[in-house]
C-alpha cells in the first residue's frame, strides 16, 4: 500500500527520536511520548503505526527494537535511487556531504551541476561538478531522476523546464524560487527564510 506523504515524513521523524532509545534495554515508549516530542496527536502517531501493520499494547506502549524495524521495513530502500544537487555553493556542498556521509540515505549522487565556471569542472567530496549545459545528456546516462536544486538565479523556471525535459521526475528545493511544475510532479520546498519570518514574527508577539 502506498502511503501519504505526510505519513511517510513522520514516520523518518519517528526513526529519528527512537535511534536515541534503541539501545536501552527492553526500551518501550507510548505513543502520546511521541506525539509530545512531534508537537502532534496521539491518535495520529497510532494511526500512523497501524498503516504499517504495527501495534503496542495498552499497558506498555510501543516496544522500540520492534518499532524501528518496521520503520526501517517501510523506508529503508536499496541505496540506488539516482539525484543530483543543481548548485554546488556552500549549500549543496553542505548537502553533498550530508547525503554521502549518511548510511541510511536511500539516494546516490553520481554527479552534480552549476552554473558557475568557478565552480565547475571540479570534485566535490569525490563528486564531479559539471557544467549545467551537459545536464541532459549526463542525467539520461546516469538514470537521474531527483534534483535537488541549491542554487539561486533568475533563470530558475528555465532550468527547472529543462531538468524535467531531461527526465527529472521530483525537486527537493532549497532554491529561492518560485517555479512552476506539472501537476503530476513531486515537489518538496524548504524555504528557510519563510521559516525564519514565521518564528521571528511569533517570537515577536510575545
Amino acid at each position: 500500500m502506498k502511503l501519504p506523504a505526510k505519513t511517510v515524513e513522520r514516520l523518518s521523524q519517528y526513526r529519528r527520536i527512537l535511534q536515541n532509545y534503541k539501545y536501552l534495554e527492553e526500551s518501550y515508549i507510548f505513543s502520546h511520548d511521541l506525539a509530545k516530542l512531534l508537537k502532534i496527536n496521539p491518535v495520529q502517531v497510532r494511526r500512523d503505526f497501524m498503516l504499517i501493520g504495527f501495534s503496542g499494547s495498552s499497558r506498555n506502549g510501543y516496544k522500540v527494537t520492534d518499532l524501528l524495524d518496521y520503520i526501517d521495513t517501510t523506508l529503508t530502500l536499496p541505496k540506488g535511487q539516482q539525484a543530483t544537487i543543481i548548485g554546488m555553493g556552500e549549500l549543496g556542498k553542505a548537502l553533498l556531504k550530508h547525503i554521502s556521509l549518511n548510511p541510511v540515505c536511500p539516494v546516490i549522487i553520481p554527479a552534480t551541476f552549476d552554473i558557475d565556471p568557478k565552480k565547475t569542472n571540479k570534485e566535490y567530496h569525490g563528486i564531479h561538478c559539471y557544467d549545467l549545459t551537459k545536464a541532459p545528456e549526463l542525467l539520461n546516462k546516469f538514470d537521474i531522476q531527483i534534483a535537488i536544486l541549491a542554487i539561486v538565479t533568475n533563470d530558475i523556471q528555465e532550468i527547472v523546464d529543462s531538468l524535467i525535459i531531461s527526465g527529472i521526475k521530483s525537486i527537493v528545493n532549497f532554491s529561492a524560487g518560485p517555479f512552476r511544475v506539472p501537476d503530476n510532479f513531486y515537489l518538496k520546498d524548504f524555504d528557510i527564510r519563510t521559516t525564519l519570518e514565521e518564528i521571528s514574527y511569533f517570537i515577536s508577539q510575545e
